[in-house]
């Protein structure tokens, strides 16, 4: 196998935050993979701990058969020459290697509900050698010699790793002769993190190696071990993507969370509340969403509940949506479960925040009709690098004005459903916002951007009109459905999702590549995001449902994707042909809203 066909990566994720994660070779390309990544405040503060194992067969000679990346661009050993498979189940990687005419096979395998990782070796002949690196650090960083002393104790069957004279690291193995080694491996490469300009240069500490004949079983964990047998994934995209939902609801110290995405995002909330339905409400996980709605809604503070909550338990306010997709998700939980006490028990803190948006604060506030938010960036378009805000969209938002509409009638919705009145300034605002939204964002090719405080509406051609005919509660003129439909297939339409910027624009950048700055640019100026593509499919089931099955087949490179990735799908393609995975890894909203997109498609034809 060439180096070039196995430099895909998998993940597998433990339900606490943690996980491990690398490459189809086995090297590692990124700061974030390692073979035991967990949590140190669940499911915040991922470090790392294991990193990988230097792995040979003695047969005659000492043949390695792993793979590293060194710099300065040194691949060494070539392990990958050696592998005749590889095979990335529900819970488990493993591989199986020719060495020199020898059979050996590998497989790792997730525990859940708990930090570990169990790592299986058998060979038909020989001896193993196996010598894990470890170290201690945050996912984002690196790590050199010396900034830790690491020693090793030995016990029956279970070895126990010190780092400066505290537990790093637990170990137990089935059989083998194990014996400290003691030495630093110098100047490991992170190809990846080294093209996004990133620290990519690490030292890795080897405190023991271990060698077995035949078949050797290792588990490893900070402190508890588990246990877990292999298992297999489901082969049609939507049981994959309803397998790939799990890895994204965690466990932590405070109850349930969502994470946003592996590898380095954490909890945040706007990427909570978009993702809930398809993570969690549609296959029936009400007392998780539950759960996350208690811990979110009392954080409320002058009507926005928090973009993040801190590992410490501070939050951090910014987006002006975040609420307004909390109502769309509850309202969708209310749908789904008919759970009016829930509801009933919720609704008195969903209130208090909207009138906050209804009568205005220091943020956010009314004119001609819309709501105007002030400061950037306050949106999902929100990159921003230096001080430079790349899409600040301050003023009246296309879809925060969507969603707030939307939100006052699901809150009257559900106040009726559960006999009650339903609030009159909340239906008159509607109702004037729908009569200004009209008016003011109907542009000749759909829905202007954003109108800015001064009142002047940005011409650039972007998704966020589709979210004005999507949600539960459309807001946008029925007179320009078609008018928007052209445009967004015209223009932003993909197979992979919607971009987010029409190529006709000046700020068009269709590529995610290079520094921070760079990357940045085009994160919202062209990129495609697949999350979009569940809004989408909202738009055509409403208005040209007939034309479910065409869009199916249209989204089908999509599928095959779903299917190459174990289920999980990235945070964003390039928007250039082969439409390069981009962005993280694996991205919760593009999982759960491409996971709704196609059941939905699948119920419609």
């Amino acid at each position: 196998m060439k180096i070039e066909a196995c430099s895909d990566e998998w993940l597998l994720t433990f339900g606490t935050g943690g996980y491990a994660s690398s490459t189809f070779c086995g090297y590692n390309a990124r700061t974030y993979h390692g073979l035991l990544i967990a949590p140190t405040n669940p499911p915040h503060r991922r470090f790392l701990l294991l990193s990988k194992i230097e792995e040979s067969l003695i047969y005659g000679d000492e043949i390695p058969f792993g793979t590293n990346r060194y710099v300065p661009d040194v691949t060494h050993p070539k392990g990958y020459e050696y592998i005749q498979s590889f095979t990335w189940g529900r819970n488990y990687v493993s591989w199986r290697y020719s060495v020199e005419g020898v059979t050996v096979a590998k497989e790792i395998v997730a525990c859940q509900g708990v930090d570990c990782v169990i790592v299986r070796y058998s060979a038909e002949k020989g001896r193993l050698k196996l010598c894990p690196l470890v170290g201690y650090r945050s996912h984002h960083d690196v790590m050199r010699r010396g900034q830790y002393y690491f020693e090793t104790s030995f016990r029956e069957k279970e070895i126990l790793v010190l780092r400066d004279g505290t537990p790093h690291l637990r170990v137990s193995y089935s059989n083998g002769r194990p014996y400290t080694s003691g030495y630093w491996y110098y100047n490991f490469q992170y190809d990846v993190d080294r093209i996004l300009g990133n620290h990519y240069v690490e030292d890795l500490f080897n405190p023991f190696c271990i060698e077995a004949e035949g078949s050797v079983e290792l588990v490893f964990y900070p402190k508890r071990p588990g246990y877990a047998e292999r298992a297999e994934s489901p082969r049609d995209e939507i049981s994959l993507l309803r397998e790939a939902t799990k890895a994204f609801v965690v466990k932590g110290k405070e109850g349930y969370a969502i994470m946003a995405g592996y590898h380095w995002f954490d909890e945040w909330g706007r990427d909570t509340f978009i993702s809930m339905e398809g993570l969690l409400l549609l296959d029936g996980g009400f007392e998780r969403a539950k759960s996350i709605f208690r811990r979110y809604l009392p954080y409320c503070n002058e009507g926005l509940l928090p973009n993040h909550i801190t590992p410490g338990g501070e939050p951090f306010y910014l987006g002006v949506d975040v609420t307004l997709w909390a109502v769309n998700a509850l309202y969708k939980y209310f749908l789904k479960s008919k759970d009016k006490d829930f509801v009933r028990e919720v609704l008195r803190a969903v209130e208090d925040c909207l009138w906050h948006y209804v009568r205005g604060t220091r943020v956010l506030y009314w004119k001609d009709g819309l709501l105007y938010h002030s400061g950037a960036p306050r949106t999902w378009m929100d990159a921003s690098f230096d001080g430079t805000v790349v899409t600040p969209r301050e003023g009246a938002a296309v879809e925060v004005n969507a969603l707030l509409y939307n939100a006052l009638m699901a809150f009257n919705d559900m106040r009726e459903s559960l006999g009650e009145e339903p609030v009159e300034e909340f239906s008159s605002r509607a109702g004037r916002l729908k009569s200004a939204f009209a008016e003011a964002f109907t542009a000749p090719w759909g829905l202007y951007d954003y109108i800015s405080p001064e009142g002047v509406p940005d011409r650039s051609v972007r998704p966020n009109m589709i979210f004005a005919y999507s949600l539960p509660f459309p807001v946008g003129p029925e007179e320009m459905v078609n008018v928007v439909r052209n445009t967004v297939e015209a223009e932003l339409l993909r197979p992979y999702g919607l971009s987010t910027l029409s190529r006709r624009d000046p700020k068009y950048r269709p590529t995610w590549r290079g520094p921070r700055a760079e990357r940045d640019l085009a994160y919202h100026n062209g990129v495609i995001w697949p999350w979009l593509l569940g809004a989408y499919v909202d738009f055509v089931l409403r208005y040209f449902r007939e034309e479910a099955l065409e869009l199916l087949h249209y989204l089908y490179p999509l599928i095959e994707t779903v299917k190459s990735r174990n289920g999980f799908l990235p945070e964003l393609f390039e928007d250039v042909p082969p439409y390069r995975p981009a962005g993280a890894f694996a991205q919760a909203w593009s999982v759960a809203e491409v996971y709704r997109a196609l059941r939905a498609l699948l119920g419609a034809v």
